[in-house]
């Protein structure tokens, strides 16, 4: 396996953002696709002037992606995802191990990581890279019926 940083968007981060956002959109349950226009404008925006992106591969075939954001000296992992066929494999481990590695090189004391309360597999995986939950708790009022209940430590929460 390899990564790269990567300097601008290509075809291959596209579709790793594409079938991101159709993940997140069937966990939500949104029935609509992301369009082209939508993708491509959020993939500019992860080469912003304070992020960095990284492509994961195995063999010649791109499996995931990361993108860390920096404020100031503080690496924050703003997004992460490997492709569904690609999981359970290591890959994730990988990546996520050479964008630790790469944030404590470039300066920041340790990688920060925000996760929504109900996203059970990445918390999960995190618990096994050491990582700890802090103290964020995100608050909101549905704006629809959707709902499920989840929950923290020994409250329980709709979300």
């Amino acid at each position: 396996m390899t990564v790269s940083k990567e300097a601008s968007v290509s075809d291959d981060l596209l579709s790793l953002i594409l079938s991101f956002r159709n993940e997140l959109n069937q966990l939500n349950q949104i029935q609509e696709q992301p369009g082209l226009f939508e993708i491509n404008e959020e993939a500019k925006s992860y080469f912003a002037i304070n992020r960095e992106v990284f492509l994961v591969k195995k063999g010649n075939i791109t499996t995931g992606f990361a993108v860390l954001k920096w404020e100031d000296d503080i690496a924050w992992l703003d997004w992460m995802f490997i492709n569904n066929e690609f999981r359970r494999k290591g890959i994730a481990s990988f990546l996520f191990d050479y964008v630790e590695s790469y944030a404590l090189k470039k300066g920041s004391d340790q990688l920060y990581i925000w996760v929504h309360p109900d996203n059970d597999p990445m918390l999960n995986f995190l618990n096994k890279k050491k990582y700890n939950v802090l103290n964020l708790i995100e608050i909101k009022k549905n704006k629809n019926a959707i709902s499920k209940e989840i929950k923290i430590l020994n409250n329980k929460y709709n979300y």
